[in-house]
Protein backbone atom coordinates (compact mmCIF):
# COMPACT_ATOMS: atom_id res chain seq x y z
CA UNK A 1 0.00 0.00 0.00
CA UNK A 2 2.93 2.22 0.88
CA UNK A 3 4.44 1.50 -2.72
CA UNK A 4 0.76 2.41 -4.38
CA UNK A 5 0.52 5.59 -2.28
CA UNK A 6 3.84 6.85 -3.45
CA UNK A 7 2.71 6.48 -7.26
CA UNK A 8 -0.22 8.35 -6.65
CA UNK A 9 1.16 11.63 -5.06
CA UNK A 10 3.69 11.07 -7.99
CA UNK A 11 1.06 10.77 -10.06
CA UNK A 12 -0.60 14.16 -9.22
CA UNK A 13 2.67 15.85 -9.23
CA UNK A 14 3.00 14.67 -12.92
CA UNK A 15 -0.43 16.23 -13.68
CA UNK A 16 0.32 19.08 -11.69
CA UNK A 17 3.40 19.87 -13.69
CA UNK A 18 1.86 19.33 -16.98
CA UNK A 19 -0.78 21.74 -16.21
CA UNK A 20 1.76 24.39 -15.20
CA UNK A 21 4.03 23.51 -18.71
CA UNK A 22 0.81 23.81 -20.41
CA UNK A 23 -0.48 27.23 -18.57
CA UNK A 24 2.52 28.52 -19.33
CA UNK A 25 2.99 27.76 -22.66
CA UNK A 26 -0.60 29.38 -23.15
CA UNK A 27 0.71 32.45 -21.62
CA UNK A 28 3.76 32.77 -23.32
CA UNK A 29 1.77 32.33 -26.82
CA UNK A 30 -0.52 35.35 -25.24
CA UNK A 31 2.61 37.18 -24.27
CA UNK A 32 4.02 36.67 -28.05
CA UNK A 33 0.80 37.55 -29.45
CA UNK A 34 0.56 41.09 -27.56
CA UNK A 35 4.26 41.87 -28.23
CA UNK A 36 3.65 40.59 -32.03
CA UNK A 37 0.13 42.79 -32.41
CA UNK A 38 2.47 46.03 -30.97
CA UNK A 39 5.07 45.90 -33.15
CA UNK A 40 2.37 45.10 -35.98
CA UNK A 41 0.81 48.43 -34.69
CA UNK A 42 3.96 50.53 -34.32
CA UNK A 43 5.28 49.67 -37.80
CA UNK A 44 1.67 50.40 -39.18
CA UNK A 45 1.28 53.89 -37.17
CA UNK A 46 4.87 54.69 -38.42
CA UNK A 47 4.07 53.93 -42.42
CA UNK A 48 0.85 55.76 -41.61
CA UNK A 49 2.80 58.97 -40.54
CA UNK A 50 5.20 58.27 -43.47
CA UNK A 51 1.91 58.30 -46.09
CA UNK A 52 0.66 61.21 -44.14
CA UNK A 53 2.77 63.70 -45.44
CA UNK A 54 2.21 64.59 -48.59
CA UNK A 55 2.22 67.80 -50.81
CA UNK A 56 5.49 70.33 -51.98
CA UNK A 57 7.84 71.74 -49.63
CA UNK A 58 9.96 74.51 -50.84
CA UNK A 59 12.98 75.72 -49.29
CA UNK A 60 14.61 79.10 -49.11
CA UNK A 61 18.21 78.81 -48.93
CA UNK A 62 21.68 80.02 -50.19
CA UNK A 63 23.09 78.83 -53.10
CA UNK A 64 26.33 77.87 -51.72
CA UNK A 65 24.23 75.32 -49.84
CA UNK A 66 22.89 73.22 -53.02
CA UNK A 67 25.02 70.31 -52.72
CA UNK A 68 24.10 69.78 -48.50
CA UNK A 69 20.18 70.31 -49.26
CA UNK A 70 20.12 68.22 -52.63
CA UNK A 71 21.36 65.26 -50.54
CA UNK A 72 19.17 65.64 -47.66
CA UNK A 73 16.26 66.25 -50.80
CA UNK A 74 16.86 62.74 -52.30
CA UNK A 75 17.08 60.73 -49.01
CA UNK A 76 13.75 63.21 -47.52
CA UNK A 77 12.09 61.99 -50.35
CA UNK A 78 12.76 58.36 -50.36
CA UNK A 79 11.63 58.36 -46.68
CA UNK A 80 8.43 60.34 -47.81
CA UNK A 81 7.65 59.47 -51.39
CA UNK A 82 4.35 61.47 -50.95
CA UNK A 83 6.29 64.94 -50.65
CA UNK A 84 8.34 66.79 -53.02
CA UNK A 85 11.45 69.42 -51.70
CA UNK A 86 11.59 72.23 -54.01
CA UNK A 87 14.90 74.65 -53.75
CA UNK A 88 14.61 77.78 -54.00
CA UNK A 89 18.27 78.85 -54.24
CA UNK A 90 19.67 82.35 -54.01
CA UNK A 91 21.29 84.92 -52.89
CA UNK A 92 20.98 85.61 -48.65
CA UNK A 93 19.56 89.44 -49.09
CA UNK A 94 16.97 88.17 -52.09
CA UNK A 95 15.26 85.72 -50.23
CA UNK A 96 15.02 87.63 -47.32
CA UNK A 97 13.23 90.49 -49.69
CA UNK A 98 11.36 87.61 -51.07
CA UNK A 99 10.05 86.48 -47.96
CA UNK A 100 9.00 89.66 -46.61
CA UNK A 101 7.06 90.22 -50.23
CA UNK A 102 4.91 87.13 -49.79
CA UNK A 103 6.51 84.27 -51.81
CA UNK A 104 5.12 81.09 -51.01
CA UNK A 105 7.80 79.58 -49.37
CA UNK A 106 7.90 76.28 -45.94
CA UNK A 107 10.97 76.35 -44.85
CA UNK A 108 13.86 78.74 -44.38
CA UNK A 109 17.57 77.57 -43.72
CA UNK A 110 20.42 80.06 -43.08
CA UNK A 111 24.07 80.50 -43.43
CA UNK A 112 24.28 82.28 -39.84
CA UNK A 113 22.42 83.46 -36.85
CA UNK A 114 22.03 86.69 -37.90
CA UNK A 115 20.23 86.26 -41.04
CA UNK A 116 18.06 83.74 -39.27
CA UNK A 117 17.46 86.27 -36.32
CA UNK A 118 16.31 89.09 -38.97
CA UNK A 119 13.50 86.11 -40.36
CA UNK A 120 12.63 85.55 -36.95
CA UNK A 121 12.37 89.37 -35.96
CA UNK A 122 9.73 89.50 -38.41
CA UNK A 123 7.60 86.86 -37.62
CA UNK A 124 8.61 84.72 -40.46
CA UNK A 125 9.63 82.07 -38.54
CA UNK A 126 7.52 79.36 -36.67
CA UNK A 127 8.79 78.43 -33.53
CA UNK A 128 12.76 77.88 -32.12
CA UNK A 129 15.02 77.45 -35.37
CA UNK A 130 16.91 74.43 -35.31
CA UNK A 131 20.89 74.59 -35.68
CA UNK A 132 22.16 71.79 -38.52
CA UNK A 133 25.68 72.36 -38.15
CA UNK A 134 28.81 75.31 -38.17
CA UNK A 135 30.87 76.55 -41.18
CA UNK A 136 34.23 78.29 -40.15
CA UNK A 137 36.26 80.52 -41.71
CA UNK A 138 39.50 79.54 -43.59
CA UNK A 139 41.97 81.13 -45.79
CA UNK A 140 42.35 80.13 -49.71
CA UNK A 141 44.92 81.24 -52.15
CA UNK A 142 45.58 80.22 -55.70
CA UNK A 143 47.42 77.03 -56.34
CA UNK A 144 50.65 76.62 -54.96
CA UNK A 145 50.48 79.80 -52.61
CA UNK A 146 52.44 82.06 -54.45
CA UNK A 147 51.77 85.21 -51.89
CA UNK A 148 53.55 82.99 -49.10
CA UNK A 149 50.65 83.22 -47.30
CA UNK A 150 50.49 81.46 -43.53
CA UNK A 151 47.96 82.41 -41.69
CA UNK A 152 45.18 85.63 -41.11
CA UNK A 153 48.55 87.81 -40.69
CA UNK A 154 48.49 87.74 -44.34
CA UNK A 155 45.73 89.89 -44.02
CA UNK A 156 48.06 92.87 -42.79
CA UNK A 157 50.51 92.74 -45.74
CA UNK A 158 49.98 95.68 -48.07
CA UNK A 159 51.26 93.94 -51.00
CA UNK A 160 49.21 90.94 -51.19
CA UNK A 161 46.42 91.48 -52.94
CA UNK A 162 43.13 90.61 -50.45
CA UNK A 163 39.50 89.51 -51.55
CA UNK A 164 36.74 89.02 -48.70
CA UNK A 165 33.18 89.03 -49.04
CA UNK A 166 30.64 91.99 -49.49
CA UNK A 167 30.51 93.16 -45.77
CA UNK A 168 26.35 93.04 -45.74
CA UNK A 169 26.74 89.53 -46.25
CA UNK A 170 27.24 86.71 -43.48
CA UNK A 171 31.10 85.68 -44.65
CA UNK A 172 31.75 89.53 -44.86
CA UNK A 173 30.19 90.04 -41.05
CA UNK A 174 32.61 87.16 -40.19
CA UNK A 175 35.66 87.95 -41.42
CA UNK A 176 35.16 91.47 -39.85
CA UNK A 177 34.58 89.77 -36.51
CA UNK A 178 37.64 87.46 -37.07
CA UNK A 179 39.38 90.54 -38.03
CA UNK A 180 38.57 92.75 -34.85
CA UNK A 181 39.04 89.72 -32.70
CA UNK A 182 42.74 89.52 -33.71
CA UNK A 183 43.27 93.29 -34.15
CA UNK A 184 43.47 93.35 -37.97
CA UNK A 185 42.30 96.49 -39.48
CA UNK A 186 41.01 94.94 -42.75
CA UNK A 187 42.04 96.32 -46.59
CA UNK A 188 40.02 94.05 -49.42
CA UNK A 189 41.40 95.17 -53.12
CA UNK A 190 38.09 93.47 -54.18
CA UNK A 191 34.40 93.01 -52.41
CA UNK A 192 32.45 90.11 -53.68
CA UNK A 193 29.07 90.61 -53.48
CA UNK A 194 28.47 86.82 -54.73
CA UNK A 195 29.79 86.21 -51.34
CA UNK A 196 32.84 83.25 -50.57
CA UNK A 197 32.05 81.57 -54.02
CA UNK A 198 33.19 84.95 -55.72
CA UNK A 199 36.14 85.20 -53.84
CA UNK A 200 37.24 81.58 -54.14
CA UNK A 201 36.89 82.27 -58.05
CA UNK A 202 39.10 85.48 -57.82
CA UNK A 203 41.78 82.93 -56.45
CA UNK A 204 41.68 80.50 -58.79
CA UNK A 205 42.13 83.06 -62.23
CA UNK A 206 45.25 84.56 -59.73
CA UNK A 207 43.39 87.89 -59.69
CA UNK A 208 44.07 87.78 -55.68
CA UNK A 209 46.53 86.43 -53.32
CA UNK A 210 44.59 85.51 -50.22
CA UNK A 211 40.53 85.41 -49.35
CA UNK A 212 38.67 84.78 -46.29
CA UNK A 213 35.50 82.29 -47.29
CA UNK A 214 33.68 79.79 -45.92
CA UNK A 215 35.53 76.77 -45.73
CA UNK A 216 33.16 74.90 -47.03
CA UNK A 217 33.63 76.75 -50.25
CA UNK A 218 36.89 76.23 -50.89
CA UNK A 219 36.33 73.15 -52.14
CA UNK A 220 34.11 74.40 -55.50
CA UNK A 221 37.81 75.75 -56.77
CA UNK A 222 39.16 71.96 -57.17
CA UNK A 223 42.78 72.01 -57.78
CA UNK A 224 43.13 75.53 -58.87
CA UNK A 225 43.39 76.78 -55.36
CA UNK A 226 44.91 75.42 -51.96
CA UNK A 227 43.04 75.68 -48.48
CA UNK A 228 44.79 77.10 -45.55
CA UNK A 229 42.95 76.10 -42.13
CA UNK A 230 42.60 79.18 -39.18
CA UNK A 231 43.33 77.55 -35.81
CA UNK A 232 40.10 77.31 -33.57
CA UNK A 233 41.40 79.29 -30.96
CA UNK A 234 41.46 82.49 -33.64
CA UNK A 235 39.12 81.56 -35.96
CA UNK A 236 34.65 81.83 -35.84
CA UNK A 237 32.29 79.78 -37.33
CA UNK A 238 28.52 80.70 -38.71
CA UNK A 239 25.50 78.70 -37.30
CA UNK A 240 23.09 77.18 -40.13
CA UNK A 241 20.03 76.55 -39.41
CA UNK A 242 16.84 75.60 -40.49
CA UNK A 243 13.01 76.25 -39.63
CA UNK A 244 9.35 76.54 -40.97
CA UNK A 245 7.61 79.34 -42.36
CA UNK A 246 4.83 80.89 -40.11
CA UNK A 247 3.57 81.55 -44.10
CA UNK A 248 3.99 77.61 -44.96
CA UNK A 249 0.96 75.85 -46.54
CA UNK A 250 2.22 72.58 -45.66
CA UNK A 251 3.29 72.73 -41.66
CA UNK A 252 3.59 69.66 -41.08
CA UNK A 253 5.46 68.61 -44.07
CA UNK A 254 8.02 71.33 -43.37
CA UNK A 255 8.32 70.38 -39.67
CA UNK A 256 9.29 66.93 -40.61
CA UNK A 257 11.86 68.13 -43.25
CA UNK A 258 13.55 70.55 -41.00
CA UNK A 259 13.51 67.51 -38.23
CA UNK A 260 15.40 65.18 -40.93
CA UNK A 261 18.21 68.23 -41.24
CA UNK A 262 19.05 68.09 -37.43
CA UNK A 263 18.64 64.26 -37.35
CA UNK A 264 21.63 61.89 -36.99
CA UNK A 265 21.22 61.12 -40.93
CA UNK A 266 20.54 65.07 -41.78
CA UNK A 267 24.47 65.10 -39.60
CA UNK A 268 25.96 62.88 -41.55
CA UNK A 269 25.19 64.23 -44.68
CA UNK A 270 26.02 67.52 -43.84
CA UNK A 271 29.47 66.50 -42.20
CA UNK A 272 29.88 64.44 -45.26
CA UNK A 273 29.62 67.78 -46.83
CA UNK A 274 32.65 69.22 -44.87
CA UNK A 275 30.54 71.17 -42.24
CA UNK A 276 31.15 70.31 -38.72
CA UNK A 277 28.73 69.13 -36.94
CA UNK A 278 27.96 68.71 -32.78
Amino acid sequence: MGIRATRSRGLVAAVSLTALVLLGVACGGEEDSKVSASSTTATRQTDASAEALSGTVTVMAPGPLKGLLEAATTEFESDHPGVSVELNLGHVPSLLAQLEGGVAADVLVTPDARTMGQASSKGMVDGNPEVIARNPMALVVPAGNPGGVRGIDALRNASLRVGLCAMELPCGKLAEELAAASSITLSADTLEPGGSPGVVTKAATGEIDVGLVFATDIKAGGGKVDKIVIPDSSNVSSEISAAALTASENDAAARAFVDFLVSTKGKELADAAGFLVA
